[in-house]
């Protein structure tokens, strides 16, 4: 095989990224917008040095899915290397082309084809108009910006995919940034670009009434921040407006030096029956609806023991974040004791910030009882070696993990495995369009 050798494959599955997964002689060969049962000509655009991989780009489908259907968002439009677009096409909705049952049965598939795990259910709810947190890069010129995101593999800002009129967004959100854009453009506000230029981020946030806006740019000194960010707010175009700096050569989008330019920056929402109040820069799930029944799961039994109760007296929650796990557990423990590493979380959970890996450590060096549960719900790095072994030791007559990483979490498993026995794991479809998916895991006591 080689680069530019034209072949035709069939597709089996979906990777991480969601392209398709061929196997042609002795070679992987991922093609984007190719999906599990379609056949297709392809053209080989990279071989990797890493092991027996190809890259192509489709050149035509010999033989669609019954699935495949017309792209409801015409940002997606697939064609190899742009088809000479001017600009290029987003990427951020890989599985759109196909309907949602199938993009679910295609996740559900590779769980169990990359990672051994066999799901019981995957939960999902609305395809469009889910995420209630967005951000987006800022390019174009004067007049004329491009407000989107990053096209895979290009550094370059001229390969920054317009977003505008989003489907996945929030309603609200697609408006009050569509909004922006414009008012930006009559002011002539200029986007960041190597260093120089003014605005580089928009962040936004919804309750699902109400949208906080941050504008992230590269100075203090910023005419996005004086002209366009009290205009959002006097135009009911937002209900509060931040302005951050990030004036690091970097691609981290989160700034410093936050301030309020206007209204109301913090949001009330419920999340799983618990209120919170939700800052322009903290986490908030991109889609609360179906994060809230992961959050429900992970507190309670598995599906198979739906009525079976759980010990009353004493829950640890590992990873607690905003305190939505920790909230529903106190429903249902005398004594929920929290851990969290980010401090604002912390305090506002009433705890010293703490790494899960010192939490365990400290919890065995003293007196206190056994949990009857212990609630993890790690980053995407999943718990790795310390934190199992200090789960191990501490033997817990339950563990439960929520994960966003298939991988990590079959590690994870494996690493409990000599403790512990999987009775329970089911997925959720929190990022309809991706092949992002979340799981529940419940563990109990060998």
């Amino acid at each position: 095989m080689h680069v530019g050798d034209i072949i035709e494959v069939e597709v089996e599955g979906i990777d991480e990224r969601g392209d398709g997964v061929a196997s042609y002689e002795d070679r992987t060969v991922l093609v984007p917008g190719l999906f599990p049962g379609e056949r297709g000509r392809v053209q080989i655009e990279a071989l990797s040095r890493h092991g027996p991989r190809a890259h192509a780009w489709l050149r035509s489908v010999v033989r669609a899915s019954p699935d495949r259907r017309a792209l409801p968002c015409p940002r997606q439009e697939r064609h190899p290397r742009n088809g000479g677009r001017s600009k290029p096409a987003c990427a951020g909705c890989p599985l759109m082309d196909i309907e949602i049952a199938a993009q679910r049965e295609a996740k559900r598939a590779r769980v169990v084809r990359e990672h051994g795990l066999e799901l019981s259910a995957l939960i999902g709810g609305d395809e469009f108009g889910y995420r209630w947190s967005s951000k987006r890069m800022v390019s174009g010129r004067p007049g004329r910006l491009v407000l989107g995101s990053r096209v895979s593999g290009r550094r370059q800002r001229d390969w920054v995919a317009d977003m505008r009129g989003c489907l996945v967004d929030h309603p609200r959100i697609t408006a009050a940034i569509d909004q922006l854009e414009d008012r930006a453009n009559a002011l002539e506000i200029e986007p960041w670009r190597e260093g120089a230029g003014d605005l580089r981020y928009l962040w936004a946030k919804t309750n699902g009434e109400a949208v906080v806006l941050t504008l992230i740019t590269s100075s203090a000194d910023s005419k996005a921040a004086r002209e366009l960010g009290p205009w959002l707010v006097e135009a009911g175009v937002a209900a509060g407006v931040v302005h951050s700096v990030q004036a690091e050569a970097s691609n981290v989008i989160r700034g410093v030096d936050t301030r309020v330019i206007a209204g109301e920056v913090e949001l009330a929402l419920r999340l799983a029956e618990v209120e919170l109040r939700i800052g322009p820069l903290g986490f908030l799930q991109p889609n609360p609806v179906v994060a809230a029944q992961a959050y429900r799961d992970l507190v309670g039994p598995p599906p198979a023991e739906a009525s079976a109760e759980l010990g009353r007296t004493l829950a640890c929650d590992l990873y607690a974040g905003a305190g939505v796990t920790t909230a529903l557990l106190r429903e249902r423990y005398v004594e929920v004791v929290p851990c969290e590493s980010y401090p604002e979380s912390a305090a506002a959970l009433g705890v010293e910030p703490q790494t899960a890996e010192a939490f365990c450590r400290d919890w065995l060096a003293s007196t206190r009882p056994t949990p009857e549960l212990i609630v993890a719900n790690p980053p995407r790095a999943g718990l790795g070696e310390a934190v199992c072994a200090g789960l191990l030791e501490l033997a817990a007559e339950r563990v439960h993990i929520m994960s966003c990483n298939p991988a990590t979490l079959r590690a994870d498993l494996d690493r409990l495995a000599p403790g512990y026995q999987r009775i329970g794991l089911r997925g959720y479809d929190t990022l309809p369009q991706t092949p992002h998916v979340e799981l529940v895991a419940w563990l109990r006591r060998r």
